[in-house]
């Protein structure tokens, strides 16, 4: 695959990576610095800037950043705590990626609403800026609905009827705080005997209907392993497979929890391509999304990681490149729409 040109209308394309702090990457694992590098390697003219860094400027139209091209090229041994950052104006970026990890909550809305304040532009924000505010992780768009596992967001006091119905021939159900990310206070519980049963816990979950929750069925395909597919627009990147943490049902990557390459079924396949031309309908350009059992359990567009570890199973391929092309031709193709 040949790498496009490296221009836009007759400039260079300027990417801007925005992470949360330094101190808390790994970043011998971390995808957003895999991208960087790689970025580096293209020649794309490539800059960093921290959440906590950005706006302490007070140029307007300008945010703080560095720019890359004279820094090391080796993940293992990139430091930037100590590098000082300038003020740098946004209208020179075509790409601004925003990095920074979920939940996704005021804070990180407002660094979003403060971007556009300051004068970027939504097109320059990746993925979708309306998309990265409202998008959960735990549930996918509606016109993937057909592969969601049932469930039910509760944001307020609801019939518990409701819930007794649509769990009434399952064991154990699963709980997922909406204002948390990754494997955060997930929980399996079995299913209520009764309505009081059911209030207590729902109760209990949402901290009295002050915190929202989500309510899924238990899947036990989990034993098998859980799907991770990486996508670059419509492009299905590579895959592997997670798999839970000895002693539990939940896939925690920091604590132990193995990968292994992965090659679709031919059924995963299909779910595949729906899901690449619902990325491509929304215009989201990096999302990585989880499958358990044929049902989308994560769908990451906020800032989808495992890259390193995508590249390591599989035998040390180069998937950021790829990557980084469908990116290059990612402000052409919405030109275009």
């Amino acid at each position: 695959m040949q790498t496009p040109s490296l221009t836009l209308q007759g400039d260079h394309v300027k990417m801007l990576w925005i992470t949360d702090p330094w101190s808390t990457l790994d970043q011998s694992k971390d995808t957003t610095l895999r991208l960087m590098l790689e970025a580096i390697n293209m020649g794309i003219p490539t800059y960093w800037s921290a959440s906590d860094q950005l706006f302490s400027t007070t140029i307007p139209g300008h945010v703080m950043a560095l720019d890359l091209s004279t820094h090391s090229k080796d993940l293992g041994s990139l430091d930037l705590s100590q590098s000082k950052l300038q003020p740098f104006p946004l209208s020179i970026f075509q790409q601004i990626h925003d990095r920074i990890d979920p939940p996704v909550d005021e804070l990180y809305r407002k660094i979003i609403d403060q971007l556009i304040a300051h004068g970027a532009k939504k097109s320059q924000i990746l993925n979708p800026p309306e998309l990265l505010k409202n998008q959960s992780e735990k549930v996918p768009p509606l016109d993937l609905f057909e592969y969601t596992p049932r469930m039910q967001i509760i944001q307020n006091e609801i019939d518990i009827h409701l819930l007794e119905k649509l769990f009434s021939n399952d064991l154990e159900i699963v709980s997922k705080p909406l204002h948390l990310a990754q494997s955060i206070g997930v929980e399996k519980h079995p299913v209520p005997k009764n309505s009081s049963d059911w209030k207590h816990l729902i109760s209990k979950l949402t901290n009295q209907y002050t915190q929202e929750i989500l309510i899924e069925e238990f899947l036990p395909e989990i034993n098998l392993g859980e799907v991770r597919m990486w996508f670059a627009g419509s492009q299905l990147i590579a895959a592997l497979k997670k798999f839970p943490k000895s002693g539990d049902f939940r896939v925690l990557i920091d604590e132990g929890s193995r990968v292994a390459a992965y090659h679709l079924s031919d059924e995963e396949k299909i779910i595949a391509q729906k899901i690449g031309l619902s990325l491509q309908k929304q215009g989201i350009l990096l999302a990585a999304v989880d499958l358990i059992g044929n049902k989308i359990c994560d769908y990451n567009i906020t800032s989808p990681g495992l890259l390193v570890q995508l590249e390591q199973v599989h035998g040390g391929k180069n998937f950021a490149k790829e990557i980084l092309i469908q990116a290059l031709q990612y402000p052409a193709l919405k030109d275009h729409e």
